[in-house]
């Protein structure tokens, strides 16, 4: 599936103006030349044209040059853990193994699969990601490897700890918390605080599971007897009689800064609250048809003025972290979604969920010089996102 990609990155060529030509150019998904250039010079794009220049240029071939995939919430930590776990035992069981596995793998391994990960992630076309590490292992391997974006280090709990950030261009590192079901209000808030401080992305899981929803809004349930025998006392969070999303909202976590991830139980009101408050959404409809066999409504949060990023969440809950097989899903499951729309959501949406929307998501004037190359033939505008999306 990877083969068909290559990677161009031209940011190291900082001193060098090359142009790049394709039978086509996909500016964003929106926008395709036919046999079209790109004008690169000292590490960006400064020019996109529609015809072939005259002077001396890099010609890929027929095919499309386009802006790289993002990938806006995955777990690589988990990697391991791919054909591990099963699907059918409910929502919390698959927590408790994932943890119990999670801990007797050990370090090492976690590594290790993550490294392979890392790299799967870049045959594809992906070069942005959102990654969530509770251990805070995949940091470093981001770093070496090339791969860009956002590393979350993940709390719950009650503890407010100590926690490094920093932003980048390359790899910035930022705090998340895990959900609202499992962080106390002041841990979240303290996480919150901590990510705006220093104009980062906030990341935190939202709305996924009928567990999620009937211990928020009742205090009971398998979810409250599940933090109970974890020692995680809840008695003092003020929750009943609320929706996660409006319990999150009413917290002050919602703004456009935070990235709310899943959004699988969720009513037209809740929708109504994301898009007033301008969050960014990121769904991972593979991951949430495997353990819920539900998907979000994510032709509603279009209707609403969302625009969602896509996401594979981690391999425990995915056969993959290809985001053209999560296009390829969505494709398949919301016949009112056009190619245009889901090649916007592994792209530019997710560039914006991260805060990298100045630097990638489009081939536009200013962006980075980071593209990719998919080699087709006869290519029309008709079928060409098509192809892409199914990979043909």
């Amino acid at each position: 599936m990877t083969r068909n990609f290559k990677n161009i990155n031209c940011i190291k060529d900082c001193n060098k103006r090359e142009l790049h030509c394709a039978g086509w150019i996909m500016k964003d998904a929106f926008t395709l030349i036919e046999n079209g250039h790109l004008e690169i010079e000292n590490g960006f794009i400064c020019g996109v044209h529609k015809g072939r220049p005259k002077e001396k240029s890099i010609d890929h071939g027929p095919g499309v040059l386009m802006p790289p995939f993002v990938n806006a919430h995955l777990h690589l930590e988990l990697s391991a853990l791919k054909n591990h776990l099963p699907f059918n035992k409910g929502f919390q069981p698959w927590v408790k193994m994932l943890l119990e596995k999670r801990e007797a793998m050990g370090k090492e391994k976690l590594i290790k699969e993550a490294r392979n990960s890392v790299q799967d992630l870049l045959q594809s076309g992906t070069l942005y990601v959102g990654d969530i590490s509770t251990l805070g292992i995949t940091g470093p391997l981001m770093e070496d490897s090339g791969l860009k974006g956002v590393c979350f280090h993940e709390f719950l709990g009650s503890d407010i700890p100590a926690v490094f950030v920093r932003k980048n261009e390359s790899v910035s590192f930022s705090v998340a918390g895990h959900a609202p079901h499992t962080s106390s209000p002041q841990l979240l808030k303290a996480l919150k605080k901590i990510a705006t401080s220093k104009q980062l992305p906030f990341s935190i899981h939202v709305a996924e599971s009928d567990d999620e929803s009937e211990f928020i809004h009742g205090k009971k349930g398998a979810w409250a007897d599940f933090l109970t025998a974890r020692g995680i006392d809840f008695s003092s969070w003020d929750i009943g009689s609320k929706t996660p999303v409006s319990y999150v909202y009413d917290m002050g976590l919602l703004d456009s800064s935070t990235l709310a991830v899943h959004l699988l139980n969720v009513n037209e009101k809740d929708m109504d609250l994301l898009a007033r408050s301008k969050t960014k959404v990121c769904v991972c409809p593979r991951s949430n048809w495997n353990l819920h066999k539900k998907l979000p409504d994510i032709e509603l949060m279009i209707q609403k003025g969302i625009q969602p990023a896509l996401g594979t969440d981690s391999l425990a809950s995915c056969a993959s972290l290809n985001i053209i097989d999560e296009m390829a899903f969505v494709q398949k499951h919301y016949h009112g979604l056009d190619p245009e729309t889901i090649v916007a959501m592994g792209t530019i949406n997710g560039a914006s969920a991260l805060g990298v929307e100045h630097l990638t998501g489009t081939l536009s004037k200013g962006k980075k010089a980071q593209f990719l190359y998919r080699s087709l033939e006869g290519l029309n505008k008709k079928n060409l996102l098509q192809r892409i999306i199914s990979n043909e």
